[in-house]
């Protein structure tokens, strides 16, 4: 699943790293997570995490390109980080409005939350670059 990028997420985490991260922050972050906010590579946290993130193990800024999570303050979040990407869904119902997405790079991510809590599947409800076109 990928994360709604029309939600104002403080800052994006990916969690599979090297470094080893404090088992309280594991469990304090599973406890977050959610369909809406955690798609098993990404996670959409809120705002001022980025101290706690590095408390417990992850790299920030300091390690440019290859930092763990990045501030989604920024115009560009996509260029903080070599990982990340967003993607504009494009809905198959025309009730639903398109809408940007963030994902893991080359990651096999095929669903997405709308603002309503409504799971769409890449292909079949949606589609986004690469596109794969509707499968019937």
């Amino acid at each position: 699943m990928a994360l709604n990028g029309d939600i104002h997420w403080g800052c994006i985490l990916r969690v599979d790293v090297a470094q080893p991260i404090k088992q309280e922050g594991w469990k304090y972050l599973l406890q977050e997570a959610n369909n809406f906010n955690f798609d098993g590579e990404i996670f959409g946290l809120g705002f001022r995490m980025e101290d706690y993130l590095r408390d417990i193990g992850f790299r920030g800024s300091e390690a440019g390109l290859e930092a763990d999570f990045v501030d989604n303050h920024h115009r560009d979040v996509v260029a903080q980080v070599n990982w990340l990407e967003h993607v504009e869904v494009t809905p198959f119902n025309d009730d639903i409005k398109p809408f940007g997405a963030y994902k893991l790079k080359q990651s096999d991510v095929f669903t997405v939350p709308t603002m309503t809590d409504e799971l769409l599947t890449k292909g079949y409800q949606c589609d986004w670059p690469p596109y794969i076109g509707k499968i019937k």
